[in-house]
């Protein structure tokens, strides 16, 4: 079986190596936005990348995805939802029910709504984003606070002493999620009034913990609350202030150790994460697995970027590499349930667990350039994150099944929900953010050029890391087919390597430059093409789609079935009274089977191994009509052996 190295070096171009880029004619270039820019130093060993995404103008069948669920949800929120800032605008107000988590609902909605908007530049988005920029400015007290909760209880001041209970709230965990809206506005737009709104309120949480000594740890629920050192982080990079370098240092190095009483084991413990992947255990198995420590683990890419400490990266590839291996499911989804355990054939993922995912990967993804990595964004996002939206474009799911039905947040989640804004819930509130968390890792930026991560109809446009604007018109129905037609337009001309994501899983690739045929096209890599690129360059792009599968492991819960892939995309087959999970495929025939693409991305019938008709669809479309449906499929006459984990071998779902 041939097997791939996961990992590739970043190529070092001569003429970067020096001066950073390489100097054109004389012809004023189109300079980046200054909102766009960063103000800290790169210090990562290799140079990290950047996000320069102006416009991804997405078309094709996800952007008319995209265009149905913006006029279904993101236009609509706050006249769907016109309670939405009641507790933030009159938190003692004993009517507003609130969750623990009430807080981070705007927030969460403002980052989706800052991502989409990256998405089409629909001025329709950019309406509904300043308005929730002038709410977090109305509610934002003197002192900078931007939560929900009145004095005597923000950041848990009536419940921090307490031994058992009463648990109190995830007060710095909604702060996170409010001022990340704020700050991705703020990239995406220019928006000052709301990069003023973040930094008051994170300067309002630096005054009320690290000025005044008190603990993170000490609001108990350190999982949710450590999440603000993410932030930090980012906000240091946008604004160089060494204050929030030293917070986010602060927080992993020193609240991550620090004991607090755990609600769900009911036992004192400490996270440690930083420790513990040093040591190589995997996130699954460490003290704290609850999914909404991926935020505050994304801390690790920004900080090593910060500070060229290798402790962080060396840290963030371990429990990067962990999950990946023993906790992202085969729809792209990751951690069974609201958390990992270190099984990959768990029953369900919660929606916000693979919208975390797909955060942290993107962390991992700018600091390693693995192209692997971007390969797992890709996989998530065709199933898990595409099949968390419900037919109508407008709810999402809270649980998503590998074997199962569709489970809408509006209904499992309903309590928590309050008068005024019926449709909150923890994943209602996330699921934009994952939709068009493509905006955040589709096309990075480095000092030897352009890394292409997201394939599929759109006209990106984003910046080398001279100023120099580049749009490329991507002309495909990927993941319909593998063919991908590029057209490269730079502002001016200009030398640089763009980095091309060849998929894992396709084994032969083919590329041609302005119709020639290029060598060396190797699956699991990134194929550098380093030229000086003028308007109208061309590239054609070939990736395999034939079939692989993942041969589930003789010792799971899913032993003697396989799932099966059509590129990205994984197939499921939806039961009727006919066709139960009991249903045995052929090998040869799902591998001989026509692909059709008249319906959803693509679909497939075959015969099962007694003669019924069976079709398969892509996990995307999988069980709208809410139907059952199952992916861990039994696959007869095949001679594939399981593949064991191992992040230097071929992947588990590449099997063919």
């Amino acid at each position: 079986m041939k097997k791939y190295k996961l990992w590739v070096f970043p190529i070092l171009i001569a003429f970067c190596v020096n001066t950073g880029c390489v100097k054109n004619n004389d012809k004023e270039l189109e300079k980046m936005p200054q909102y766009l820019k960063t103000t800290a130093i790169d210090k990562s060993r290799e140079g990290s990348l950047a996000n320069y995404l102006v416009n991804m103008n997405i078309s094709g069948q996800v952007g008319e995805i995209f265009e149905a669920h913006t006029e279904a949800w993101v236009t609509r929120v706050l006249e769907d939802n016109p309670g939405l800032f009641d507790g933030f605008l009159n938190p003692s107000n004993p009517d507003i029910r609130k969750a623990m988590w009430h807080g981070e609902f705007p927030g969460k909605i403002l980052s989706g709504i800052a991502q989409m908007y990256l998405t089409s530049k629909d001025r329709r988005i950019y309406e509904v984003g300043n308005r929730f920029v002038e709410y977090f400015k109305q509610a934002q007290r003197e002192d900078g606070y931007l939560g929900p909760w009145p004095e005597e209880a923000k950041f848990n001041n009536d419940s921090r002493s307490a031994t058992e209970g009463p648990w109190g709230k995830w007060d710095t965990w909604g702060h996170y999620h409010c001022i990340h809206g704020l700050y991705r506005w703020y990239q995406v737009t220019g928006n000052e009034d709301a990069l003023e709104i973040a930094e008051k309120a994170l300067d309002c949480i630096i005054d009320h913990f690290i000025t005044n000594k008190q603990s993170f740890a000490s609001q108990k629920w350190g999982e949710c609350n450590f999440a603000i050192s993410h932030m930090f982080a980012l906000m240091y990079d946008v604004t160089g202030k060494n204050k929030y370098l030293k917070a986010a240092e602060y927080i992993v190095n020193t609240e991550w150790k620090n004991e607090y009483l755990d609600f769900y084991t009911k036992r004192i413990l400490s996270a440690d994460w930083l420790n513990s992947a040093l040591e190589g255990v995997v996130f699954g198995r460490s003290n704290q697995t609850r999914w909404e420590s991926l935020y505050t683990l994304s801390t690790l890419g920004p900080l090593y970027k910060a500070t060229g400490d290798e402790t962080y990266l060396k840290a963030l590839d371990s429990l990067w590499w962990g999950m990946a291996g023993y906790d992202r499911h085969n729809i792209g989804s990751f951690g069974t349930g609201e958390g990992a355990n270190a099984n990959p054939y768990g029953d369900m993922s919660e929606t916000c667990n693979t919208v975390a995912w797909a955060v942290f990967s993107t962390e991992y993804l700018k600091v390693s350039k693995n192209s692997y990595v971007a390969d797992e964004l890709e996989m998530s996002f065709f199933n898990a994150i595409l099949g968390s939206l419900y037919k109508d474009n407008r709810v999402f799911s809270y649980a998503n099944y590998s074997n199962g039905q569709r489970d809408l947040a509006t209904i499992t989640l309903e309590g928590h929900s309050y008068a005024g804004a019926r449709d909150m819930s923890c994943c209602q509130a996330s699921g934009t953010k994952g939709l068009a968390s493509i905006t955040e890792w589709a096309i990075l930026t480095d000092a030897t050029g352009l890394y292409l991560n997201y394939y599929g109809e759109s006209k990106l446009e984003t910046f080398t890391n001279y100023g120099n604007r580049i749009k490329l018109n991507q002309q495909t129905v990927y993941p319909k087919d593998g063919y991908i037609k590029i057209i490269v337009e730079p502002e001016q001309d200009e030398e640089f390597s763009l980095h091309l994501r060849i998929p894992v899983w396709s084994e032969h690739s083919k590329i041609k430059l302005n119709g020639k045929p290029l060598e060396n096209v190797n699956a699991g890599t990134y194929h550098a093409i380093t030229r000086k690129w003028k308007k109208g360059d061309s590239i054609e792009i070939e990736l395999d789609m034939s079939l692989h599968f993942w041969v589930a492991e003789k010792n799971s819960t899913m032993r003697n079935r396989s799932s099966i892939y059509y590129g990205p995309l994984l197939l499921g087959v939806e039961e009727n009274d006919d066709i139960r999970n009991t249903i045995k495929l052929d090998y040869g025939n799902l591998k001989n089977a026509k692909i059709n693409t008249d319906k959803g991305f693509v679909y497939i019938k075959t015969l099962s191994t007694i003669g019924k008709e069976v079709t398969l669809v892509d996990f995307a479309h999988l069980g709208k009509n809410n139907s059952s449906y199952f992916t861990w499929i039994n696959v007869d006459n095949h001679n594939l052996q399981e593949i064991t984990y191992d992040r230097n071998n071929t992947p588990v779902w590449c099997n063919r």
